[in-house]
This record gives C-alpha cells, sequence and structure tokens, in this order.
C-alpha cells in the first residue's frame, strides 16, 4: 500500500508501534527493512527511519544486528508509567515554579476542548486535548532536556489511551479541571498528590485491558 510521501517514516512508524502495541507483531518477531519495504511499498530510507525511532521507544530490541518486536507486556505497563510519573512529577514542580498565570490560562483553553469534545462525543478530540494538557507541564517546565525525555513515549501513551475503552469524558473532564485547579493553587506537593492518583487510575486501566488482550492459558 503506498503512503504519503510527507513524514513517510513517521505514518509507518505509527503503524508498527500500533502492531506491536497490539500484538498483532508478535514478541520476538524479526523485522527486517527489505521486507518491511515491500510491504508498505517504499524505499528502505522511510522504513530505517521508522525503525530507529521504534527503537528509542523500546519497542525493538537490537539482537546481533538484528531488530525484534519487544512487547509491551504487564511489566512494560508498571515501568512505562514508573518512568512517566517520575518525569511528570518533575515536569509539575518546575512548571508551577515558573510558568505565569496567563500561561495557566493556556491549559483551561485545554480542558475546555475536552469539555466541548465530550458534548459532541468526539473521542479523538478528547485523547488528543488530554495527551496536550500533560505535555503542557513539560513545555512549561522550560526544560527543554526534561521535554525531550517525554517526547519518546508521547505516542505509545497516546495509543494505550486510544486502545482502552472510552472513558466517560465528562467525568474525566471534571478530574482534569479540579487536577488544574489544584496546580494553580501553587501547592506543587498536592500537584504531585493529584498526578499520582490520576496516573495509578489510568495505569490500573490500561492493565486490565492489555491482561483480557492476552491469550487464555491451556
Amino acid at each position: 500500500m503506498g503512503l504519503r510521501p510527507l513524514a513517510m517514516g513517521e505514518q509507518i512508524a505509527h503503524q508498527l508501534r500500533v502492531a506491536i502495541i497490539t500484538g498483532t507483531i508478535a514478541d520476538g518477531t524479526h523485522l527486517t527493512e527489505d521486507a518491511l519495504a515491500t510491504r508498505f511499498d517504499v524505499s528502505r530510507g522511510p522504513i530505517r527511519d521508522a525503525l530507529r525511532q521504534l527503537q528509542s521507544e523500546g519497542l525493538l530490541e537490537s539482537r546481533r544486528k538484528r531488530l525484534y518486536a519487544r512487547a509491551l507486556g504487564i511489566e512494560g505497563i508498571e515501568e512505562l508509567y514508573e518512568l512517566r510519573e517520575a518525569l511528570e512529577t518533575l515536569a509539575i514542580r518546575l512548571a508551577i515554579a515558573r510558568a505565569s498565570s496567563k500561561e495557566w490560562d493556556g491549559l483551561q483553553v485545554i480542558v475546555d476542548q475536552m469539555r466541548a469534545a465530550g458534548e459532541v462525543g468526539d473521542f479523538n478530540a478528547f485523547a488528543s486535548a488530554d495527551m496536550d494538557f500533560h505535555t503542557a507541564f513539560y513545555d512549561l517546565s522550560r526544560n527543554k532536556r526534561l521535554r525531550e525525555a517525554w517526547r519518546p513515549y508521547q505516542q505509545t501513551f497516546s495509543i494505550l489511551f486510544e486502545l482502552s475503552d472510552t472513558p466517560d469524558i465528562p467525568a474525566a473532564t471534571a478530574d482534569h479541571q479540579g487536577f488544574l485547579d489544584v496546580v494553580r493553587t501553587g501547592d506543587a506537593d498536592a500537584a504531585v498528590k493529584r498526578l499520582h492518583l490520576h496516573l495509578t487510575l489510568a495505569k490500573g486501566h490500561v492493565r486490565d485491558v492489555m491482561r483480557e488482550q492476552e491469550p487464555a492459558e491451556g
């Protein structure tokens, strides 16, 4: 199948990312540039870019100069959320110390977008706004390296969110509004506690979905 030439490597990376996370590409599958170039009907350049990106995200591992799919599994989910909480905790503390009131108004706009998405039942718009909300903490931290540390995992978390059951959008919006209200008080400890609860609940839901996808034993 042909793909648009613009950002072709990113498009291929997205399709492979979804396939690995969902198990369509099984754990341990050897991925070769030639086979993938034939499958996607492209040159090896975009394939090489896609594989490099997925390796940086931890979805591929190199063994003897060959690349193999690396399933997330329950352990991988735990590790991802532990890493995200560590990164986002620092991002929130720095953002609270450095962001202006006007900049927090920008997050209110995002929450309003969540609310609007809920009113029309637009899950994709809600999911996009949800990711924008959390990424804003990294932007407002004014720490470029912290922002770069988060970037490789954004797509993985977006896919995990999309693969899980559609949330109660009004309730989820209210949760984010409450989260933002705490952040705007300037109480970093309270905001970090709110983050911990938020991510713990999200992790539990994703973990349940992943377990449902596991093949039955016996």
